[in-house]
């Protein structure tokens, strides 16, 4: 019996590993297409958002005029993040700013998760989520900054400043612990099921809405 938390924990990371593999080409391949491809696509998974975001709201212990609440401020939420992500999946050269986007976040995200299992040390916010640590937080953002600054002039040239990046990456994992407050106060683990090893769509786009929406709101009042 004891060894099955260490058994599901390797499955779960086998299936984190071929779900990446399988859907990391495809999500670029569907970008580089435009629309209308990327716009049906991009319009099915914000559908899922909104349904998995409702689902954390209801599902919390929440009184009913705080669960309102929730349900109409991650709306705005989404909907601020998700348009402008529609404006450049529907512009000439968008691909670039979404791939770009996407680099910053994967590389954030994989180097938070490899550096917090291989350093460990100090809780980052064990009341929020427990396997969050302090050096997980610094490969992140090291990760982060350095794939996204060193993208960037591939993909966005003359875009962003280094400690713009920096800035993004820091959003970027805030987004990751804005989701597990959702969560936490809702008690489940995942959003949803439909990535394998990953949970749901909102459990793997939590950092890049956080970007996305930052981005955006830097946009209008620019």
């Amino acid at each position: 019996m004891a060894r099955r938390p260490k058994f599901r924990q390797k499955t779960n990371l086998i299936y984190r590993l071929l779900s990446a593999i399988i859907l990391i080409p495809l999500s670029l391949y569907i970008i580089y297409l435009g629309p209308p491809y990327s716009l049906i696509v991009a319009g099915g998974i914000v559908i899922c958002l909104f349904v998995e975001w409702a689902f954390l709201c209801l599902k919390n212990r929440l009184i009913l005029w705080q669960k309102l609440s929730c349900m109409f401020l991650g709306t705005v939420y989404l909907i601020v993040a998700t348009l402008w992500v529609f404006q450049y999946l529907s512009s000439p050269d968008g691909w670039k700013l979404m791939y770009w986007l996407l680099f910053l976040v994967w590389s954030t995200d994989s180097a938070a998760y490899a550096g917090g299992r291989l350093l460990q040390g100090p809780k980052l916010a064990p009341s929020i989520s427990p396997q969050k640590t302090w050096s997980g937080f610094i490969a992140g953002m090291i990760g982060g900054t350095a794939v996204g600054y060193g993208a960037s002039f591939w993909l966005v040239p003359f875009v962003f400043s280094l400690p713009g990046v920096v800035l993004l990456v820091l959003i970027a994992q805030g987004g990751d612990l804005l989701e597990s407050i959702a969560k936490r106060w809702s008690q489940v683990k995942d959003s949803g099921v439909l990535i394998p090893g990953h949970g749901g769509f909102l459990d793997r786009l939590d950092s890049f809405l956080a970007v996305s929406f930052a981005l955006a709101l830097w946009q209008v009042f620019h």
